[in-house]
Protein backbone atom coordinates (compact mmCIF):
# COMPACT_ATOMS: atom_id res chain seq x y z
CA UNK A 1 0.00 0.00 0.00
CA UNK A 2 1.86 3.29 -1.27
CA UNK A 3 1.87 5.97 1.49
CA UNK A 4 3.38 8.44 -0.45
CA UNK A 5 0.45 11.25 -0.29
CA UNK A 6 0.80 10.67 3.61
CA UNK A 7 4.48 12.05 3.20
CA UNK A 8 3.84 15.39 2.28
CA UNK A 9 4.63 18.13 4.86
CA UNK A 10 0.60 19.23 5.11
CA UNK A 11 -1.83 16.59 4.94
CA UNK A 12 -4.93 17.64 2.04
CA UNK A 13 -7.75 16.03 0.35
CA UNK A 14 -5.66 12.53 -0.87
CA UNK A 15 -3.32 12.93 1.98
CA UNK A 16 -5.94 12.46 4.56
CA UNK A 17 -8.14 10.07 2.64
CA UNK A 18 -5.34 7.84 2.06
CA UNK A 19 -4.34 8.41 6.41
CA UNK A 20 -7.58 7.77 7.33
CA UNK A 21 -7.93 4.90 5.89
CA UNK A 22 -4.58 3.32 6.25
CA UNK A 23 -4.98 4.06 9.87
CA UNK A 24 -8.01 1.64 10.20
CA UNK A 25 -6.18 -1.45 8.81
CA UNK A 26 -5.06 -2.90 11.55
CA UNK A 27 -8.44 -3.42 12.99
CA UNK A 28 -10.27 -5.34 9.95
CA UNK A 29 -7.56 -7.64 8.01
CA UNK A 30 -7.41 -11.36 7.75
CA UNK A 31 -5.07 -13.40 10.63
CA UNK A 32 -2.42 -14.21 8.62
CA UNK A 33 -2.23 -11.03 6.10
CA UNK A 34 0.55 -8.78 5.81
CA UNK A 35 0.53 -5.28 4.37
CA UNK A 36 3.66 -3.36 3.75
CA UNK A 37 3.15 0.38 3.84
CA UNK A 38 5.42 1.88 1.09
CA UNK A 39 6.69 5.44 0.69
CA UNK A 40 9.35 7.24 -0.75
CA UNK A 41 9.77 9.17 2.79
CA UNK A 42 12.20 12.29 1.39
CA UNK A 43 10.61 14.29 3.98
CA UNK A 44 10.96 12.32 6.73
CA UNK A 45 7.51 12.02 7.24
CA UNK A 46 6.45 8.56 7.85
CA UNK A 47 6.26 8.64 11.44
CA UNK A 48 2.74 9.68 10.47
CA UNK A 49 1.70 5.60 10.12
CA UNK A 50 3.51 4.58 13.20
CA UNK A 51 1.01 3.87 15.61
CA UNK A 52 -1.00 1.42 13.42
CA UNK A 53 2.09 -0.71 12.96
CA UNK A 54 2.45 -4.33 14.53
CA UNK A 55 4.29 -7.46 13.39
CA UNK A 56 2.14 -7.86 10.25
CA UNK A 57 1.58 -4.18 9.22
CA UNK A 58 5.33 -3.20 8.19
CA UNK A 59 6.68 0.03 7.16
CA UNK A 60 8.94 0.02 4.71
CA UNK A 61 10.31 3.63 3.39
CA UNK A 62 13.12 4.81 0.88
CA UNK A 63 14.32 8.63 1.97
CA UNK A 64 17.16 8.49 -1.19
CA UNK A 65 14.93 9.58 -3.87
CA UNK A 66 11.97 12.27 -3.72
CA UNK A 67 8.96 10.78 -5.75
CA UNK A 68 8.53 13.60 -8.17
CA UNK A 69 12.05 12.47 -9.48
CA UNK A 70 11.23 8.95 -9.55
CA UNK A 71 8.10 9.89 -11.10
CA UNK A 72 9.93 12.14 -14.05
CA UNK A 73 12.42 8.53 -14.75
CA UNK A 74 10.19 5.86 -13.94
CA UNK A 75 9.42 5.17 -17.80
CA UNK A 76 13.44 5.00 -17.82
CA UNK A 77 14.00 2.36 -15.64
CA UNK A 78 10.88 -0.40 -16.46
CA UNK A 79 13.08 -3.22 -15.24
CA UNK A 80 13.09 -1.48 -11.98
CA UNK A 81 9.90 -2.86 -10.16
CA UNK A 82 8.57 -0.59 -8.05
CA UNK A 83 8.53 -2.89 -4.76
CA UNK A 84 12.10 -2.99 -5.19
CA UNK A 85 13.18 -0.06 -3.91
CA UNK A 86 12.01 -0.96 -0.85
CA UNK A 87 12.93 -4.46 -1.03
CA UNK A 88 9.16 -6.12 -1.37
CA UNK A 89 7.38 -8.62 -3.03
CA UNK A 90 3.88 -8.09 -3.09
CA UNK A 91 0.80 -9.75 -4.45
CA UNK A 92 -0.87 -6.58 -4.48
CA UNK A 93 -0.05 -3.24 -5.12
CA UNK A 94 -2.41 -0.30 -4.01
CA UNK A 95 -1.94 2.92 -5.34
CA UNK A 96 -3.61 6.20 -3.84
CA UNK A 97 -3.13 8.94 -5.91
CA UNK A 98 -4.10 8.06 -9.30
CA UNK A 99 -1.26 6.93 -11.18
CA UNK A 100 0.84 3.98 -10.76
CA UNK A 101 4.94 2.91 -11.93
CA UNK A 102 5.18 1.16 -15.33
CA UNK A 103 6.34 -1.69 -13.56
CA UNK A 104 4.68 -3.05 -10.65
CA UNK A 105 5.28 -6.45 -10.07
CA UNK A 106 1.52 -7.75 -8.89
CA UNK A 107 -1.90 -6.68 -9.19
CA UNK A 108 -2.41 -3.18 -9.39
CA UNK A 109 -5.16 -1.07 -7.49
CA UNK A 110 -5.41 2.63 -8.09
CA UNK A 111 -7.71 5.48 -6.72
CA UNK A 112 -8.86 7.58 -8.98
CA UNK A 113 -10.73 10.70 -7.11
CA UNK A 114 -12.32 13.04 -9.89
CA UNK A 115 -11.44 13.91 -13.59
CA UNK A 116 -11.20 17.80 -12.72
CA UNK A 117 -8.04 17.74 -15.75
CA UNK A 118 -10.56 16.48 -17.96
CA UNK A 119 -13.39 18.69 -17.48
CA UNK A 120 -11.72 22.07 -15.52
CA UNK A 121 -8.05 21.91 -16.77
CA UNK A 122 -7.68 25.49 -16.33
CA UNK A 123 -8.42 25.18 -13.29
CA UNK A 124 -5.03 23.03 -12.38
CA UNK A 125 -1.49 23.44 -11.61
CA UNK A 126 -0.15 23.14 -15.10
CA UNK A 127 2.86 19.77 -13.29
CA UNK A 128 -0.08 18.18 -11.59
CA UNK A 129 -2.32 18.46 -15.14
CA UNK A 130 0.92 16.96 -17.15
CA UNK A 131 1.20 14.08 -14.63
CA UNK A 132 -2.38 12.98 -14.91
CA UNK A 133 -2.17 13.95 -18.80
CA UNK A 134 0.90 11.77 -19.29
CA UNK A 135 0.06 8.83 -17.17
CA UNK A 136 -3.63 7.94 -16.48
CA UNK A 137 -4.98 6.42 -19.15
CA UNK A 138 -2.07 3.96 -19.01
CA UNK A 139 -2.23 3.48 -15.55
CA UNK A 140 -6.26 2.59 -15.88
CA UNK A 141 -5.54 0.50 -18.56
CA UNK A 142 -2.83 -1.51 -16.44
CA UNK A 143 -4.90 -1.54 -12.76
CA UNK A 144 -6.53 -4.25 -12.25
CA UNK A 145 -9.34 -2.17 -9.97
CA UNK A 146 -10.09 1.04 -9.85
CA UNK A 147 -11.10 2.69 -6.82
CA UNK A 148 -13.17 6.14 -6.54
CA UNK A 149 -14.84 8.18 -4.37
CA UNK A 150 -18.71 9.12 -5.52
CA UNK A 151 -21.06 7.40 -8.16
CA UNK A 152 -20.86 11.23 -10.31
CA UNK A 153 -16.69 9.96 -10.41
CA UNK A 154 -17.02 6.86 -11.53
CA UNK A 155 -19.49 8.00 -14.35
CA UNK A 156 -16.91 10.16 -15.38
CA UNK A 157 -14.45 7.91 -15.32
CA UNK A 158 -15.89 5.36 -17.90
CA UNK A 159 -16.69 8.40 -20.11
CA UNK A 160 -13.70 9.99 -19.82
CA UNK A 161 -10.96 6.59 -19.87
CA UNK A 162 -13.22 4.61 -21.47
CA UNK A 163 -13.20 2.14 -18.58
CA UNK A 164 -15.35 -0.62 -18.11
CA UNK A 165 -18.01 -0.16 -14.72
CA UNK A 166 -16.93 -3.50 -13.50
CA UNK A 167 -13.84 -2.53 -13.02
CA UNK A 168 -14.54 0.31 -10.66
CA UNK A 169 -15.45 0.39 -7.09
CA UNK A 170 -16.42 3.27 -4.92
CA UNK A 171 -15.47 4.02 -1.77
CA UNK A 172 -16.47 6.89 -0.06
CA UNK A 173 -14.57 9.40 1.84
CA UNK A 174 -15.43 9.84 5.86
CA UNK A 175 -15.07 11.73 9.18
CA UNK A 176 -13.77 10.87 12.13
CA UNK A 177 -16.60 11.15 14.50
CA UNK A 178 -15.14 11.45 17.37
CA UNK A 179 -13.19 14.29 16.17
CA UNK A 180 -15.65 16.44 14.18
CA UNK A 181 -18.58 16.72 16.21
CA UNK A 182 -19.91 20.04 17.84
CA UNK A 183 -17.66 21.42 19.93
CA UNK A 184 -18.02 23.50 23.26
CA UNK A 185 -18.30 27.06 23.36
CA UNK A 186 -15.40 27.53 25.04
CA UNK A 187 -13.51 25.73 23.26
CA UNK A 188 -14.55 27.60 19.94
CA UNK A 189 -13.62 30.84 21.65
CA UNK A 190 -10.30 30.04 22.41
CA UNK A 191 -9.69 28.84 18.88
CA UNK A 192 -11.38 31.73 17.32
CA UNK A 193 -8.75 34.31 19.68
CA UNK A 194 -5.73 32.30 18.34
CA UNK A 195 -7.00 33.26 14.28
CA UNK A 196 -8.48 36.42 15.53
CA UNK A 197 -11.96 35.57 14.50
CA UNK A 198 -15.18 37.73 15.23
CA UNK A 199 -17.66 35.54 16.95
CA UNK A 200 -20.37 35.59 13.95
CA UNK A 201 -19.21 34.72 11.05
CA UNK A 202 -19.39 32.41 7.40
CA UNK A 203 -17.39 29.94 7.02
CA UNK A 204 -14.65 28.56 3.83
CA UNK A 205 -12.02 26.45 4.33
CA UNK A 206 -9.95 24.85 1.80
CA UNK A 207 -7.25 25.74 -0.77
CA UNK A 208 -7.31 29.13 -2.41
CA UNK A 209 -7.61 28.25 -5.64
CA UNK A 210 -9.57 28.63 -8.71
CA UNK A 211 -12.14 25.65 -8.57
CA UNK A 212 -13.03 26.48 -5.25
CA UNK A 213 -14.81 29.76 -6.94
CA UNK A 214 -13.97 31.63 -3.76
CA UNK A 215 -14.76 34.55 -5.80
CA UNK A 216 -18.36 34.02 -5.64
CA UNK A 217 -18.34 33.71 -2.08
CA UNK A 218 -16.92 37.03 -1.64
CA UNK A 219 -19.23 38.63 -4.40
CA UNK A 220 -22.49 37.03 -2.90
CA UNK A 221 -21.44 38.48 0.71
CA UNK A 222 -20.73 42.04 -0.67
CA UNK A 223 -24.51 41.70 -1.45
CA UNK A 224 -25.61 40.66 1.93
CA UNK A 225 -23.41 42.96 3.65
CA UNK A 226 -24.60 45.48 1.67
CA UNK A 227 -28.60 44.68 1.65
CA UNK A 228 -28.95 43.43 4.99
CA UNK A 229 -26.34 45.53 6.90
CA UNK A 230 -24.89 42.41 8.67
CA UNK A 231 -22.44 42.57 11.38
CA UNK A 232 -21.36 38.73 10.07
CA UNK A 233 -17.91 38.41 9.21
CA UNK A 234 -16.51 35.93 5.99
CA UNK A 235 -13.93 33.60 7.19
CA UNK A 236 -11.59 32.39 4.19
CA UNK A 237 -9.39 29.93 5.42
CA UNK A 238 -7.06 27.36 4.25
CA UNK A 239 -3.27 27.27 2.73
CA UNK A 240 -2.83 29.38 -1.14
CA UNK A 241 -2.67 27.16 -3.67
CA UNK A 242 -2.35 28.91 -6.85
CA UNK A 243 -4.12 32.03 -8.71
CA UNK A 244 -5.24 33.50 -5.82
CA UNK A 245 -3.98 37.29 -6.13
CA UNK A 246 -7.44 37.84 -7.71
CA UNK A 247 -9.11 36.91 -3.87
CA UNK A 248 -7.40 39.42 -1.98
CA UNK A 249 -7.39 42.25 -4.64
CA UNK A 250 -11.27 41.58 -4.55
CA UNK A 251 -11.72 41.81 -1.19
CA UNK A 252 -9.85 45.52 -1.04
CA UNK A 253 -12.12 46.52 -4.35
CA UNK A 254 -15.00 45.61 -2.37
CA UNK A 255 -14.06 47.74 0.74
CA UNK A 256 -14.31 44.49 2.63
CA UNK A 257 -10.97 44.67 4.70
CA UNK A 258 -12.45 44.64 7.75
CA UNK A 259 -15.27 42.31 7.32
CA UNK A 260 -13.49 39.25 5.54
CA UNK A 261 -10.61 37.42 7.17
CA UNK A 262 -7.53 35.47 6.03
CA UNK A 263 -6.54 32.93 8.94
CA UNK A 264 -4.25 30.95 6.79
CA UNK A 265 -3.60 27.10 6.97
CA UNK A 266 -5.92 25.84 9.91
CA UNK A 267 -4.02 23.12 12.03
CA UNK A 268 -6.08 19.81 11.87
CA UNK A 269 -7.26 20.00 15.34
CA UNK A 270 -8.50 23.45 15.12
CA UNK A 271 -10.89 22.80 12.26
CA UNK A 272 -13.58 21.09 14.24
CA UNK A 273 -13.50 24.34 16.43
CA UNK A 274 -13.69 26.80 13.50
CA UNK A 275 -16.96 24.73 11.46
CA UNK A 276 -18.71 24.36 15.34
CA UNK A 277 -18.57 28.58 15.88
CA UNK A 278 -19.32 29.20 12.13
CA UNK A 279 -23.32 30.11 11.01
CA UNK A 280 -23.09 28.47 7.43
CA UNK A 281 -20.04 26.74 5.72
CA UNK A 282 -19.59 28.41 1.60
CA UNK A 283 -18.51 25.78 -0.45
CA UNK A 284 -19.73 26.46 -4.43
CA UNK A 285 -16.80 24.33 -5.50
CA UNK A 286 -16.78 24.46 -9.30
CA UNK A 287 -15.76 20.66 -9.31
CA UNK A 288 -15.40 18.22 -6.76
CA UNK A 289 -14.72 14.81 -6.52
CA UNK A 290 -16.31 14.14 -3.14
CA UNK A 291 -15.77 17.03 -1.24
CA UNK A 292 -14.83 16.87 2.55
CA UNK A 293 -15.57 19.95 4.21
CA UNK A 294 -18.85 20.25 3.81
CA UNK A 295 -18.84 16.47 5.72
CA UNK A 296 -16.72 17.80 8.16
CA UNK A 297 -18.88 20.79 8.77
CA UNK A 298 -22.28 18.54 8.70
CA UNK A 299 -20.66 16.67 11.18
CA UNK A 300 -20.40 19.53 13.78
CA UNK A 301 -23.08 20.38 13.32
CA UNK A 302 -22.80 23.66 10.89
CA UNK A 303 -25.22 23.73 7.88
CA UNK A 304 -23.56 23.97 4.46
CA UNK A 305 -24.11 25.82 1.46
CA UNK A 306 -23.10 23.74 -1.40
CA UNK A 307 -23.11 23.74 -5.41
CA UNK A 308 -25.63 21.67 -6.93
CA UNK A 309 -22.99 20.39 -8.94
CA UNK A 310 -20.57 16.66 -9.33
CA UNK A 311 -20.48 14.67 -6.59
CA UNK A 312 -21.55 17.74 -3.98
CA UNK A 313 -25.55 16.47 -3.59
CA UNK A 314 -23.78 13.07 -2.62
CA UNK A 315 -22.34 14.48 0.47
CA UNK A 316 -24.53 17.06 1.29
CA UNK A 317 -27.74 14.90 1.23
CA UNK A 318 -30.19 16.61 4.08
CA UNK A 319 -27.67 18.93 5.80
CA UNK A 320 -27.80 22.09 3.86
CA UNK A 321 -28.38 24.42 0.88
CA UNK A 322 -27.35 22.99 -2.87
CA UNK A 323 -26.96 26.25 -5.35
CA UNK A 324 -25.73 26.61 -8.57
CA UNK A 325 -22.51 27.72 -7.71
CA UNK A 326 -22.59 30.83 -10.37
CA UNK A 327 -25.65 32.11 -8.72
CA UNK A 328 -24.48 35.12 -6.58
CA UNK A 329 -28.24 36.09 -5.43
CA UNK A 330 -28.78 32.43 -5.13
CA UNK A 331 -25.80 32.07 -2.07
CA UNK A 332 -26.60 35.48 -0.99
CA UNK A 333 -30.27 34.28 0.00
CA UNK A 334 -29.01 30.90 1.25
CA UNK A 335 -27.27 33.36 3.83
CA UNK A 336 -29.57 35.71 4.65
CA UNK A 337 -32.20 32.62 5.86
CA UNK A 338 -28.99 30.62 7.74
CA UNK A 339 -27.90 33.88 8.94
CA UNK A 340 -31.72 34.74 10.89
CA UNK A 341 -33.57 32.09 10.86
CA UNK A 342 -32.75 30.17 13.97
CA UNK A 343 -35.76 27.40 13.28
CA UNK A 344 -34.41 26.38 9.79
CA UNK A 345 -30.84 26.39 10.79
CA UNK A 346 -31.54 23.85 13.83
CA UNK A 347 -33.51 21.88 11.01
CA UNK A 348 -30.50 21.58 8.49
CA UNK A 349 -27.45 21.30 11.65
CA UNK A 350 -29.36 18.13 12.78
CA UNK A 351 -30.16 16.77 9.37
CA UNK A 352 -26.72 17.27 8.50
CA UNK A 353 -25.25 15.55 11.57
CA UNK A 354 -27.51 12.66 11.20
CA UNK A 355 -26.61 12.38 7.25
CA UNK A 356 -23.04 12.53 8.40
CA UNK A 357 -23.20 9.23 10.44
CA UNK A 358 -23.71 7.62 7.39
CA UNK A 359 -19.88 8.02 5.87
CA UNK A 360 -17.44 6.07 8.08
CA UNK A 361 -13.44 5.68 8.15
CA UNK A 362 -14.23 1.97 9.42
CA UNK A 363 -16.52 1.51 6.75
CA UNK A 364 -14.13 2.71 3.98
CA UNK A 365 -11.29 0.29 5.51
CA UNK A 366 -13.64 -2.80 5.40
CA UNK A 367 -14.76 -2.40 1.92
CA UNK A 368 -11.25 -1.62 0.99
CA UNK A 369 -9.77 -5.36 2.46
CA UNK A 370 -13.13 -6.75 0.68
CA UNK A 371 -11.71 -5.34 -2.59
CA UNK A 372 -8.25 -6.70 -1.79
CA UNK A 373 -9.10 -10.27 -0.58
CA UNK A 374 -11.86 -10.50 -4.49
CA UNK A 375 -8.43 -9.90 -5.92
Amino acid sequence: MEIQPVLDRHLTGVGLYTYNILKEVKNYRDDGDTFYFLGMDYYDNSHRMEPYLDDNIILKTNGIMHYGIYRRIWHLIPFIHYGAFFGVDADIYHFFNYVAPPYVKGKVVITVYDMVYKLFPETMERSNYKKLDRNLKQSCKRADRIITISENSKREIQEYLDVDSSKIDIIYPAVDHGVYTRKDRSGIDKILAKYSIPEDYFLYLGTLEPRKNIETIIESFKIFKDRYNSDHTLVIAGKKGWMYDKIFSMVDRYNLEGDVVFPGYVAEEDKPYLYSGARAFIFPSLYEGFGMPPLESMACGTPVIASNTSSLPEVVGDGGFLVDPHDIEAICDCMYHLAFDDILHRQLSKGGVEYSKTFSWQQSAKELLDIYRNI
